[in-house]
């Protein structure tokens, strides 16, 4: 018998073990597949540790023969990958891993590759562990440490990081106990942009906890994106079957533990409550206040106490909705008994508008002192603050937004909740085709600026209420679009005879993205930032779906029909395009498969325009006679489409519907800002 038959014999056997006794039989047969010399060797050896049960307290193979010894993991792995990367030390192991530091031969530079566990990576299979981590090495983003390379051989599963000079947090909270309040927020924070960044693209990270997170410089990287769920994804239930866990017991979130299969952000969320929880209080099992009934840290502010204890929850629902909303509610001072660590309106009305009147009257003054015409500016300022909210309601979907007598000369662009009650004004003449930002902090939309008599590309930040002009050269700039990660807007200007796209970013100086004959707008960007989705009217049977490269170069058809399609929005996981159409005689909301149709559903019922995705892909808004209507989507399945399921109405409001997508979703779908009309 060879050592690799052994080797096979041997993991089996020590999996059997870990089911029940009359479970055993079954788990043997479908392990061994067609192989009935394996059963039945299997099957002996079972049948030897009833009589004997410490027979298997030594590995198979060294019990049962002489076998030739295998060399160290680290020569098998110097061999495997010569010629590419060189091998230099061990610098870790976990539970899963061990970690070695390596030059890249290629690009000279120092990596860090980390191998699985040779039974792990026997269960897993090569094949189906690289495919699955394939989607992580996409997530771009500053505090999420990226994936260079990975590979397998034999039982050799590998991927390859850059080597990071520092520490790990937990190395950090071994040597100082525990983090100044102020620090562990700022790494919280920067750790919770990580996570909503991949839970917008379909990624959960299942096993967040200070081992996977790196500090250079002092900023948080977070390790291991989406290397959990490829583990879960490529073993199924043959990992189960081996006893080795994904996740870590004092991080993991109830419903991770209890082996529900659908996990999604929240979970990330309540990992992170337990991380923060532990850089204030020192101790993974110790709460921020260190016993019960004990004062906490004096630098633990209550909304900070408040926020990990929400973080903490015990139902997800009761969680924050969103990686970004509990980031939100860390940043909320104590200023105010209104003060909430909800996630949904930042700081309370009253904080929020002492904060809008100073920067106003820090404003004021400096044009007085240094500028003509200073007064005549204070008075059209776009700087308005948050209105102080009205008496909290019940939902109804058939309630509507109050609209003041102030407004009724045209169109506002207004931020509500999801029961429809106004939380702020936008102060812009004529707006248009308003998008909340990736990580829900700032709003750019199309507005025409005093004095001018065409539009303009905006930007305002939702908590202090600052305004910056984007554009300001008379193209008639509007229909911005964020790109993935915030730094540049894509949208529209006028050229003869119809509208070109171009892209900024926000500092910086516009160029042309594509300019062709007719009229185009750009309705979204893909998650990877690779190209945007348009809205073209250039044809003559109406409007079309084209997807336009970022490098300029040539468009490709997505949506052409004799009839019009348009709005335009890309799914979380980048698998998706919902759009309107009105091939059916009337606008209804499709959802249908990228980057090639032909797998289209229906998801509106008796009309509906401009689909929104929320940000984990797990619900979509669209419109329907001034009704806001919020869907929820399931998963895909085989490359299915996501089952459309129950539709309810979150409220009503006179809605300005256009050819483009007039109000957007924030990512954690609980703000929406609405462009109205009068």
């Amino acid at each position: 018998m060879t050592p690799e038959r052994w080797r096979i014999i041997d993991a089996i056997l020590k999996a059997a073990l870990a089911w029940e006794p009359a479970e055993r039989t079954a788990f043997v047969a479908d392990a061994c597949g067609g192989d009935a010399d394996l059963r039945r060797e299997v099957a002996s050896l079972l049948a030897a540790h009833d009589e004997a049960d410490e027979f298997l307290e030594l590995p198979a193979v060294e019990t049962l023969g002489a076998v030739t010894r295998r060399a160290p993991l680290i020569e098998r792995l110097s061999e495997a990958l010569a010629g590419r990367y060189a091998i230099e030390r061990e610098i870790g192991q976990g539970g899963m891993a061990t970690v070695y530091r390596a030059r890249d031969l290629r690009h000279d530079r120092r990596v860090a590759i980390k191998v699985l566990r040779e039974e792990l990576a026997r269960v897993v299979g090569a094949d189906r562990f690289l495919a699955e981590i394939r989607v992580t090495a996409s997530l771009q983003h500053p505090h999420i440490l990226p994936l260079f390379d990975s590979g397998g051989d034999g039982d050799l599963l590998w991927y390859v990081m850059p080597y990071v000079e520092g520490e790990t947090l937990r190395d950090r909270l071994t040597r100082d106990g525990r983090l100044g309040a102020d620090e562990a927020v700022r790494i919280a924070r920067e750790m919770a942009d990580a996570l909503e960044h991949a839970h917008a693209h379909g990624v959960v990270h299942r096993d967040v906890k200070p081992e996977n997170v790196l500090l250079q410089g002092g900023h948080a990287l977070v390790a291991d994106f989406g290397v959990a769920l490829a583990l879960e994804h490529a073993g199924g239930e043959r990992l189960t079957r081996t006893g080795i866990a994904i996740g870590t017991p004092q991080y993991m979130a109830p419903e991770q533990a209890a082996g529900e299969r659908a996990i999604d952000g929240r979970a990330d969320v309540y990992a992170l409550g337990a991380v923060l929880r532990e850089m204030l209080a020192g101790g993974s099992r110790v709460a921020t206040r260190s016993q019960p009934g004990a004062r906490p840290r004096p630098e633990v502010r209550p909304s900070l106490d408040a926020a990990v204890e929400r973080a903490l929850a015990t139902r997800p629902d009761d969680r924050f909705p969103s990686a970004a909303a509990f980031a939100t509610a860390l940043a909320l001072p104590d200023e105010s008994p209104d003060t909430r660590a909800d996630g949904v309106g930042s700081a309370s009305p009253r904080v929020r508008m002492v904060t809008a009147r100073a920067a106003i009257y820090t404003a004021v003054l400096a044009l007085v002192v240094g500028l003509a015409g200073g007064w005549a500016l204070a008075r059209s300022s776009l700087m308005q603050p948050w209105p102080a909210a009205a008496p909290a309601e019940s939902p109804s979907p058939d309630r509507s937004l109050s609209q003041s007598p102030a407004e009724s000369d045209g169109a506002v662009l207004t931020v509500v909740d999801r029961t429809g009650r106004e939380q702020r004004v936008i102060a812009a003449n004529r707006p248009w085709t308003p998008r909340i930002s990736p990580d829900g902090r700032r709003v750019a939309y199309g507005a025409f600026g005093e004095g001018r008599n065409t539009s303009d590309v905006w930007v305002m930040d939702l908590s202090s209420g600052a305004t910056q002009r984007v554009t300001n050269d008379g193209d008639d700039s509007n229909d911005p679009q964020w790109s993935p990660d915030g730094r540049t807007l894509a949208y529209s200007a006028g050229a003869p005879g119809g509208k070109d796209v171009l892209m900024r970013r926000l500092e910086g100086k516009a160029s042309m993205l594509a300019s062709r004959r007719g009229t185009q707008w750009p309705s979204d960007w893909l998650r990877d930032g690779s190209a945007l989705l348009v809205t073209d009217e250039s044809g003559s049977t109406g409007r079309d779906i084209i997807v336009q490269p970022a490098n300029g170069s040539a468009a490709r058809a997505y949506a052409a029909t004799p009839a019009s399609e348009t709005a335009a929005r890309i799914s979380p996981d980048g698998r998706w395009v919902a759009y309107t159409s009105n091939e059916s005689g009337r606008d209804e909301v499709y959802l249908d498969a990228y980057p090639q149709p032909g797998k289209r559903v229906t998801v509106s019922l008796g009309g509906g325009v401009h689909p929104v995705w929320r940000g984990d892909g797990r619900e979509l808004y669209y419109w329907t006679d001034d009704a806001l209507t919020a869907v929820q989507i399931g998963s895909s399945w085989g490359g299915a489409p996501p089952s459309v399921g129950a539709r309810t109405v979150l409220f009503r409001t006179p809605y300005a519907g256009g050819p483009n997508t007039m109000y957007d979703a924030s990512p954690d779908g609980q703000r929406f800002v609405i462009v109205r009309d009068p």
